[in-house]
């Protein structure tokens, strides 16, 4: 008998990134018109940016017309891959 996840792959990665960072500002957005879940991340002047499951992989874009950035599977190596591009940026416009 398989045992269902108790937590959706957006749950999983607000987990993991609240975690490696917990400064960051995380929402769960659910999509209205698809009933999807969505993780909104903010850090210090780079965000909001949004990380969905695609059914594959994590995904990561800024803005609704910017193409997604694919991340790894697995919602630890994703949520690293977040924290890091997330403090990059913000490193970059605090000079």
């Amino acid at each position: 008998m398989q045992v269902p996840e108790a937590f959706s792959p957006a749950e999983r990665l607000h987990a993991a990134i609240r975690e490696r960072a917990p400064q960051f500002a995380l929402s769960i957005v659910r999509d209205g018109e698809t009933g999807l879940s969505h993780v909104h991340v903010t850090c210090g002047y780079a965000g909001p940016w949004t990380a969905t499951w695609n059914g594959a992989n994590y995904q990561l874009r800024d803005r609704e017309t910017d193409p997604w950035t694919q991340l790894p599977a697995d919602p630890d190596e994703a949520a690293d891959a977040i924290v890091d591009a997330l403090r990059s940026i913000d490193a970059g416009q605090r000079h």
